[in-house]
């Protein structure tokens, strides 16, 4: 079975959803990346890129308020009684990314806002399943990311003195 990269795992998990949700669904990584927007136009990338600096602004300032309060806990809502934004942080593979709403015309935005938080539920949900799924690296040597990973330092500094003995 192919494995599948991080857009097309949100895509089809948020793709049967975009239907029963009235708003414009939408994940960006932290760096402002958009990984899925339900609508494809000439605003994705922008969308992306504010949501990214709200949330990093918002986080700063609550830094301020809180400083050790972990800023996973929170939600970030921008709205009125029938139109506005919502997003939800949640981390993949190590990573931070944001699930977000931006709806308008909403007759009742707690619905929707209860809808996109049972998304961010879902998704954490199956995220957190795969990860405990996936076999374990096992450790065989500890000097693993270098090039030569069976030579020691000692054989190295050998190979590189004057005489290479």
């Amino acid at each position: 079975m192919k494995q599948m990269n991080v857009t097309e795992r949100m895509k089809l998990i948020l793709e049967p959803k975009k239907a029963g949700v009235n708003a414009r669904l939408f994940v960006t990584r932290e760096d402002g990346i958009t990984i899925y927007d339900s609508v494809q136009n000439q605003t994705t990338t922008s969308v992306s890129a504010l949501v990214s600096g709200v949330w990093q602004a918002s986080e700063a300032l609550m830094g301020l308020a809180h400083p050790n309060q972990d800023v996973m806990e929170f939600r970030l809502a921008f709205d009125t009684s029938s139109q506005g934004i919502y997003l939800f942080p949640f981390t993949l593979t190590g990573k931070r990314y944001f699930l977000g709403a931006i709806y308008n015309n909403c007759i009742n935005p707690g619905q929707l806002k209860r809808q996109v938080a049972l998304i961010k539920e879902e998704m954490d949900r199956l995220f957190l399943n795969e990860v405990a799924t996936q076999p374990q690296k096992t450790k065989t040597s500890s000097r693993e990311g270098f090039l030569f990973t069976e030579i020691s330092d000692d054989e190295i500094d050998r190979l590189f003195s004057a005489g290479g003995n």
